[in-house]
């Protein structure tokens, strides 16, 4: 059984998370109603001082969302990762976690503002122990992406990056947006990469390059052998389309409504890759990414149709969390991106 021995000021809701965020582990919890010295000392509020266990402690729970998570990630006992949560929120004076039945601690406003404070020193003090800024860049970065930056542009710059720095591994997890986002917010990452979206609090977005957007179809399509293509020509054709929610067919659309009408997506897919081959095999008109597209141009197996009128680009952008430290690696292969996103990626990816 662990003693918590608490002020007369903290608060009891974070008492009641804190048993049931640990079933396991028994509290007998003795709230002080004056000002009198506790009984046990190993938890005097008055003489408690930050600690290196209880940061750590702290930003694992933010990752794992429960204290059993962050045990397991710090390789320590559950309660005395308990503990120490318990005891950096009695310095703070206020709590840093609420507790909601059957889901993950939620951050308050409270912790979510010393949240990036806290990954900062602990940054920092790494970057401290290891410091030497003369030797190779060295360990394994963890890169977030969208599936289709994922799948083209990214591995030849980071197979570029490595080859730089021989002693550093790169990890590419492919995820939609939101979960990229979600990662940042909770430092998972330090590093995404998305296709233009709009500001979101608390995430820093750096346009990083331009993607163009072409339409293509199948040596085979009736439009395939035609030059001097008009909008017009484009009505009653069949497509091949991203999903209704996808941010590329609701533009697609936009900008077509006007002189085409109603696109007739007879293939939609949430995958670039399944468009890819649903329109080489003869599906319909796709609106691709020329980085996709570029080795099928090149070869034969699809053919660009060249619109009057038509110009589809956008944005692609590096995500990374506001106001926090970034390492020594980070920061280096973040810089490398941004260097070689100032001009198009025309090489072509198979």
């Amino acid at each position: 059984m662990a003693l918590v021995d608490v002020g007369p000021n903290f608060p009891a809701c974070l008492i009641s998370s804190l048993i049931r965020d640990d079933p396991v582990l028994h509290y007998r919890v003795e709230r002080r109603t004056d000002n009198a010295a506790p009984k046990n000392d190993s938890l005097r509020e008055k003489d408690m001082k930050l600690t290196v266990r209880q940061l750590q402690v702290f930003d694992a729970v933010v990752t794992s969302g429960s204290v059993t998570g962050a045990a397991t990630k710090l390789n320590i006992s559950q309660s005395a990762a308990s503990v120490a949560l318990a005891d950096l929120q009695v310095v703070m004076g206020r709590p840093l976690f609420a507790h909601a039945r059957g889901k993950r601690l939620q951050i308050t406003d409270e912790g979510r503002r010393v949240q990036p404070i806290i990954r900062s020193l602990l940054g920092e003090l790494q970057e401290l122990e290891t410091a030497d800024i003369d030797a190779p860049l060295s360990g394994q970065l963890i890169i977030g992406a969208t599936t289709f930056i994922a799948e083209t542009v990214l591995p030849r710059l980071c197979v570029e990056f490595m080859t730089l720095h021989p002693d550093v591994k790169v990890h590419v997890e492919a995820e939609s947006v939101g979960d990229l986002f979600e990662r940042l917010h909770r430092f998972e990452l330090e590093t995404a990469l998305i296709e233009n979206f709009p500001a979101v609090e608390g995430i820093e977005l750096v346009k990083w390059r331009t993607d163009e957007l072409i339409l293509v179809v199948a040596p085979t399509h009736p439009l395939a052998v035609r030059s001097n293509l008009r909008m017009t020509d484009l009505i009653g054709m069949k497509w091949c389309l991203r999903e209704a929610q996808s941010s590329v067919s609701a533009r697609l659309r936009y900008m077509l409504h006007e002189e085409v009408g109603q696109l007739d997506a007879c293939f939609s897919s949430t995958s670039n890759w399944a468009l890819r081959h649903a329109v080489r095999a003869g599906g319909g008109i796709g609106c691709l990414s020329r980085a996709l597209v570029q080795v099928d141009l090149e070869v034969g197996r699809l053919i660009e149709l060249r619109v009057q009128g038509f110009s589809f680009t956008r944005a692609l952008s590096l995500a990374r969390p506001k106001e926090i430290w970034r390492s020594r690696l980070n920061r280096a292969f973040q810089g490398f991106l941004l260097e070689r996103g100032q001009y198009r990626d025309t090489q072509p990816i198979a």
